[in-house]
C-alpha cells in the first residue's frame, strides 16, 4: 500500500537544501504596501486592502507553526485542511485561501516566489441557504431607536434612511463627501464597487433628504461654520474622532445596535450575536434589494443593486423568498396548534 502523501513527495522532489530562504512576513509587508497605494488610487477598496493582508497573517502563523520556509501546493492544501479541522466555515477558510492566492499571484509578478496556490481550488459555500430580511415598515421602525435631538442620533437616522434607500454597499457610503449631495436634485454621486471615480448617481426620496438635511444643519450649528464640500458626508461624532469619516466597522455598529434595540438581533451570555450576518448591515441593502424587487421586478431590483449578473440579484431574492416560505410553513406544520383537536 502506498502511504506517501502529496506532502511527503514535493519534500523528496523539492528538497530545501541550496534554495534561497525567502521571508514570506516581508512578502506580506510587501504586498499590503502595493494593496494599499493602489487603495489610496482607487483602484481596490479601503476594505479589500485592508482585507487580504489580514487573511494573509493567518497563513503565516502556520507557517510558523509548520516551521516552513519554502511552501508549496501541497502545503497550501494542508493549510486549507487544518482551517477546517479547526472548525471554520468554507466561507472563512475560503476568504483565507483567496489571500494566500492574492499573495504569490503578487509575488510572482515580481518575480520574488511562485504562485503556489494557483492550482488550489476553494470550498464549495452554498448559496441557496434562507435568508432573513426586514421589510420596509420593520426598518422604518428602527428610526424610533434614534434620538432625534443630537447630532448623533441624527446622524444614525440620516445613515438608516440613505442606506435603505439607496441600497449603497458600505464602500460607497463611507466614501461619500459633503459635496456629492445635490440636494437641488436630490442625488448623490459615489462610487461603485470596481468603479476609479464617482461616476454612477443615487436617487434619495423625500423622506432621506429630509433626515440628511437635519444631520447636516445639525453638524453646521454644531461647528459654528458651513461644512467643507470635501468633508466626509457622515462623520464620526465625539472627542476624540468627531469629525473623521466614518468607517464602514462604526457604520456595522450603528446598524446592527439599532436593529438590537429593535428587537430582530440577540446575542448569547458571552455578547456574540447569535445569527451573525443574518441580520446586519449588509442585510439592510438586502431589504431595500427585495422590496424593490417585490415593488418593480427583477430590473429594477438589479438597477438599485448595481449587480452586472441580475442572476445575483434573482439568487440574493430567491433566499429571501425560501425563507419567507419556510417561515409561513412552521405555522401550517405546527401540531402545537392542533392541540386536543381530533384526540380519541
Amino acid at each position: 500500500m502506498n502511504t506517501k502523501t502529496a506532502l511527503t513527495v514535493t519534500a523528496e522532489t523539492l528538497p530545501d537544501l541550496g534554495r534561497p530562504r525567502v521571508d514570506h512576513a516581508a512578502l506580506v509587508n510587501a504586498w499590503a504596501a502595493d494593496l494599499r497605494a493602489r487603495a489610496d488610487a482607487g483602484m481596490i477598496a479601503n476594505r479589500t486592502a485592508e482585507a487580504y493582508p489580514r487573511n494573509a497573517r493567518r497563513w503565516l502563523a502556520w507557517l510558523d507553526a509548520q516551521a516552513l520556509h519554502y511552501p508549496t501546493p501541497a502545503h497550501v492544501l494542508a493549510f486549507v485542511a487544518d482551517l477546517r479541522a479547526q472548525g471554520l466555515k468554507p466561507a472563512s477558510v475560503n476568504a483565507a485561501l483567496d489571500a494566500v492566492r492574492g499573495l504569490y499571484r503578487w509575488a510572482e509578478t515580481q518575480n520574488l516566489y511562485p504562485a503556489i496556490a494557483r492550482s488550489v481550488r476553494g470550498l464549495k459555500v452554498r448559496k441557496d441557504e434562507p435568508l432573513d430580511c426586514l421589510d420596509r415598515d420593520a426598518v422604518a421602525a428602527l428610526l424610533n431607536y434614534a434620538d432625534a435631538e443630537s447630532l448623533r442620533g441624527l446622524r444614525d437616522a440620516a445613515l438608516l434612511h440613505v442606506m435603505f434607500s439607496t441600497g449603497l454597499r458600505l464602500v460607497s457610503l463611507c466614501g461619500l463627501d459633503v459635496a456629492d449631495l445635490d440636494a437641488g436634485d436630490c442625488v448623490l454621486t459615489y462610487r461603485g464597487k470596481g468603479d476609479t471615480d464617482k461616476g454612477r448617481r443615487a436617487y434619495l426620496p423625500q423622506g432621506a433628504l429630509e433626515a440628511l438635511t437635519r444631520y447636516l444643519d445639525a453638524r453646521r450649528r454644531a461647528e459654528g461654520a458651513d461644512l467643507d464640500k470635501a468633508a466626509p458626508l457622515f462623520a464620526a461624532v465625539g472627542n476624540r474622532a468627531g469629525g473623521d469619516r466614518l468607517t464602514a466597522r462604526s457604520v456595522r455598529r450603528v446598524i446592527v445596535g439599532l436593529m438590537e434595540k429593535g428587537g430582530h438581533i440577540h446575542r448569547d451570555a458571552g455578547g456574540k450575536i447569535t445569527r451573525p450576518r443574518v441580520l446586519s448591515c449588509h442585510s439592510l441593502r438586502r431589504s431595500a434589494i427585495t422590496a424593490a424587487f417585490d415593488a418593480a421586478g427583477l430590473d429594477a431590483a438589479q438597477t438599485l443593486a448595481g449587480h452586472a449578473d441580475p442572476g445575483t440579484t434573482r439568487r440574493a431574492y430567491a433566499r429571501v423568498q425560501k425563507g419567507r416560505v419556510l417561515r409561513g410553513l412552521a405555522g401550517v406544520l405546527d401540531l402545537g396548534a392542533c392541540a386536543g383537536k381530533g384526540a380519541a
